[in-house]
Parts: structure tokens; C-alpha cells; sequence
């Protein structure tokens, strides 16, 4: 439940909607639940769009904000995928208030135990990637039956060049969609009406299996969510 993303935030761990799948606020476990998320995001706030493609292979350049503000909550920024059997994966960056970085994060289901294949010295522990640069991120839903991930960008050491990261055994199949979302999240919904946050972030030039995808605006909850071509801007403001 994000408890190796979390450890340096006091905000912990965010867990989804009780009897939905665990995850960062927001993700929908099933179909049935996804209209009764679209106005609210459990735990958390912010905007979400879907990608209603069932690809394999999803690819965007995000634009990280170069300032942030977030208080009471953890900041994260990221996509994943819905698949037909009821895994959900949340795969992106979440920020770190102590460091001043953007941090790799990666989750497929239950399984949160990721496998570096390369870049973990240069954008984990005090370093990540730097506010304000661009992140080029690529997932492969199943890759010789593990989920990967790949980020490419600057640290904030100056140091260019990238991280990447699966998580093994995830045997992913048939996917409904994949998503993109920038939320502020906690640990508990008592804790919501306390969320202080104003960042955004842009996913450019979206791609699964190389073409371009439209996204949809599904959630605005304290947010914006702005499609443009194969591009989408979401906006947290509370």
C-alpha cells in the first residue's frame, strides 16, 4: 500500500476507496465504480484522464511543474493501466518535500517490491528528478511477464539519463484502458478537507504502441483537466 513511496512523507500511505483495489486516490477498481469516482476522488484530490486504448506499450514526455505547493497531502504524478482481470497498476512520480524531487513509484496490484535494472543510484533515495525538467517515461504492461517502466531525465544533481524499474511476475493480459493523473493524496478521508495543494503537470505527446492517443476527461476534483491533440495538461488547485 505505497509504504515504500511514503516513508518520507508524513501524509503515509493513501489507500483507495476501502473496498476498491489499493492504490494511489482515484483509480477505480472495477467498471461499477468508475461513475461514482468521476466526481470524487476518495482520499485525495485531483484530475484524471483516461486513454481508451488497450495497448501494450504506453509512452509520454512529462512536463513537471517548476514550482509546487502541497501541504497535509503527498504529491504524485502518473499513469498505469486498468486490466480485464481487475489489476490495477499506478506508475509514476511522487513528490518528495524533504529532497525537493520527483521519485520513480511503481505498483501493479498488490506487488510493490520493484526490480532495478539500472539508474538507482542516480534517482532514488536523496535524488530524483528535478522540478520543472521534462520526464520521458515508457511502460510495458508485460514484458517476459513482469510490468516495466523506464524514465528518462535530469536529477538534480544535473545528471542526465534514466531509471529502470519492473515489477516481476505481474503476467499482465488483456487491458481495459490506461490513464494519466496528477493528485494530492491521504492517508485517510478525514483527512481530505485539509489538502492544500496548487501544481500541474503535463503529459505530451501520448503514445500506446506508438500512436497517438486522446484522452478523456474523466475527474476534475479540485482540478483541471485540459486534452489537447494526444497532449493533456491537469491543473491541482485547492
Amino acid at each position: 500500500m505505497l509504504k515504500k513511496w511514503l516513508m518520507a512523507s508524513a501524509a503515509g500511505a493513501a489507500v483507495l476507496f476501502g473496498t476498491f483495489s489499493a492504490g494511489i486516490p482515484g483509480l477505480p477498481g472495477a467498471d461499477a465504480q468508475v461513475a461514482e469516482a468521476a466526481s470524487k476522488l476518495p482520499k485525495g484530490i485531483g484530475g484524471r484522464a483516461y486513454l481508451n486504448s488497450t495497448g501494450s506499450v504506453f509512452t509520454a514526455k512529462i512536463q513537471l511543474p517548476s514550482n509546487i505547493e502541497v501541504a497535509n497531502a503527498t504529491a504524485y504524478i502518473y499513469s498505469g493501466f486498468s486490466a480485464k482481470n481487475g489489476t490495477e497498476s499506478d506508475i509514476g512520480l511522487q513528490y518528495s518535500p524533504t529532497y525537493k524531487v520527483w521519485k520513480p513509484l511503481m505498483k501493479v496490484g498488490s506487488k510493490n517490491e520493484e526490480t532495478y535494472i539500472e539508474g538507482k543510484e542516480q534517482f532514488t533515495y536523496t535524488k530524483g528528478f528535478r522540478p520543472g525538467s521534462t520526464v520521458q517515461m515508457t511502460i510495458y504492461k508485460n514484458l517476459n511477464g513482469n510490468t516495466r517502466a523506464t524514465f528518462w531525465g535530469t536529477n538534480n544533481d544535473g545528471y542526465t539519463g534514466r531509471i529502470i524499474m519492473e515489477i516481476q511476475g505481474t503476467n499482465i493480459g488483456t487491458l481495459l484502458r490506461w490513464k494519466t493523473l496528477a493528485t494530492a493524496a491521504v492517508s485517510s478521508e478525514s483527512q481530505r478537507d485539509a489538502i492544500r495543494a496548487n501544481f500541474s503537470a503535463t503529459f505530451n505527446s501520448i503514445t500506446i504502441d506508438n500512436k497517438a492517443v486522446t484522452p478523456v476527461v474523466d475527474t476534475q476534483d479540485f482540478a483541471t483537466v485540459a486534452p489537447s491533440g494526444n497532449n493533456v495538461t491537469i491543473s491541482v488547485k485547492k
